[in-house]
C-alpha cells in the first residue's frame, strides 16, 4: 500500500513540473508580443512649413504713457480730485495732502534766512575796511556766518520742495486707471498709495526679459502677442523701447522691460491685461523640416533614417534653423519621404 501511495505523489510532481513549464512557456511569449509591440517603429512624413526661432517673455498691456504718483512723504490726505475712470488734463491738481503744518514750515525756514543774512550783514559791517588785514577770528566768524546763511537758504528751498509735492499733479493728459482705497480725505496716506494715470489713445505691450536673453533683443525686432483676454488671437508688434535698467525678481535673478508697439485688430483693450510674446529671432516660409528628435548625431555628422522598401537607410543631412520641436532640412531629403525614429528601431 505504501508503494502505491509513493507511486501516486511521484506521479503528481511530474504533473506539476509539467505545468509549471507550460506557464513559463506563455509569460514568455507574451514578453515577446509585448516587446515587439513596444518596439514598433516610429514614423514621421517629411513636410514644408514656416519655421521660427523665438524666446519668451510674460507681460501686460500699458498704456501709451503710463506714470504711478505718490506722496514723497506719508501725511494726512486733505482732498481728492479725481476718481478711477476721469479723464484728466496736463498739469491738473489730482489729490493734496493737509498743508497747514507744511506752510508753518515754511514760514519758519523764511525767519530763520531773514536772522542768518541779518546777522552776517552785521559781520561784514564789522570786518568792512579790513580785508587786507583781517584776523584769524574775524575770518572764522564770517566763515561761519556765510554757511549758516547758505544753510538757512537751503532749508527754505526743501520747505517750499515739500510744499509743491504735496499736491499730485498730473504729468500729461490721460486717464485715472486705478486709484488707492487709502485715498480719502482725512486718511492718512503712504508712500505704498499710489495713482496711475495712463495715455489710452494708444497701448503697448511691455514684456520683462530674463537677463539671460537679452542680447537678442533688438529694435524693430518682429513680436507676436498672446494675452489672456483673447486666447484665439494673436498680436503682431515690433519692439519699440529696450529699457537701460535690470529689475530685480524675487527668486534673485534680473528682468529687463522691452516695450512692444502692436496691433490690436480693433479689440478693446484695458491696462494691466496680462500675456507672453514671442520674440522672433529667425523664421524661415515654407521651410522643409522634421521633429528634432528624428535626427541623431555621429561622428560630428547629422543623420537620420528612411524607410524605403520596408527597410531604414541612413542618410546624413545638413540642416538649418532648429527651434525646440523642428529642424529645417537644407540637403539630403525630399518633402513627403517617410523617416523613422531612432529610438524605436530594433536591429
Amino acid at each position: 500500500m505504501f508503494k502505491n501511495i509513493s507511486q501516486i505523489i511521484s506521479k503528481n510532481k511530474r504533473r506539476v513540473v509539467v505545468l509549471i513549464v507550460i506557464v513559463l512557456f506563455i509569460l514568455i511569449g507574451i514578453n515577446l508580443v509585448t516587446d515587439n509591440g513596444n518596439n514598433e517603429m516610429v514614423t514621421q512624413e517629411v513636410v514644408r512649413q514656416d519655421l521660427a526661432s523665438t524666446i519668451s517673455a510674460s507681460g501686460a498691456i500699458e498704456g501709451k504713457n503710463q506714470a504711478t504718483l505718490h506722496f514723497n512723504a506719508p501725511g494726512k490726505l486733505a482732498w481728492v480730485g479725481v476718481s478711477q475712470g476721469d479723464e484728466v488734463k496736463k498739469w491738473q491738481s489730482l489729490a493734496q495732502l493737509d498743508t497747514v503744518q507744511l506752510n508753518a514750515n515754511l514760514q519758519i525756514a523764511r525767519s530763520n534766512l531773514r536772522a542768518a543774512e541779518a546777522t552776517l550783514d552785521r559781520i561784514y559791517d564789522n570786518v568792512k575796511g579790513h580785508d587786507s588785514d583781517e584776523s584769524f577770528t574775524q575770518k572764522e566768524t564770517r566763515t561761519a556766518a556765510e554757511v549758516a546763511k547758505d544753510n538757512a537758504y537751503n532749508a527754505v528751498l526743501a520747505a517750499q520742495n515739500a510744499l509743491t509735492n504735496a499736491t499730485l499733479i498730473a504729468p500729461f493728459d490721460g486717464t485715472i486707471v486705478s486709484i488707492s482705497d487709502n485715498f480719502t480725505p482725512g486718511a492718512n496716506v503712504s508712500l505704498t498709495d499710489t495713482i496711475i494715470v495712463a495715455d489710452v489713445s494708444e497701448f503697448k505691450f511691455t514684456a520683462q526679459v530674463d537677463e539671460v536673453d537679452f542680447g537678442k533683443i533688438k529694435l524693430g525686432q518682429k513680436a507676436e502677442i498672446s494675452l489672456d483676454a483673447f486666447p484665439d488671437e494673436t498680436f503682431e508688434g515690433t519692439v519699440s523701447y529696450i529699457g537701460k535698467a535690470g529689475v530685480k525678481t524675487v527668486a534673485g535673478g534680473v528682468t529687463i522691460p522691452v516695450e512692444i508697439q502692436f496691433d490690436a485688430k480693433g479689440q478693446s483693450m484695458a491696462v494691466g491685461l496680462s500675456g507672453d510674446v514671442e520674440f522672433i529671432l529667425d523664421q524661415k516660409e515654407d521651410a522643409l523640416t522634421v521633429p528634432v528628435n528624428y535626427i541623431e548625431q555621429k561622428d560630428g555628422t547629422s543623420v537620420v533614417y528612411v524607410l524605403e522598401g520596408g527597410s531604414k537607410v541612413e542618410r546624413e543631412v545638413a540642416t538649418g534653423l532648429t527651434t525646440l520641436t523642428e529642424v529645417e532640412i537644407l540637403k539630403g531629403l525630399e518633402e513627403g519621404q517617410t523617416i523613422i525614429l531612432p529610438d524605436s528601431i530594433t536591429e
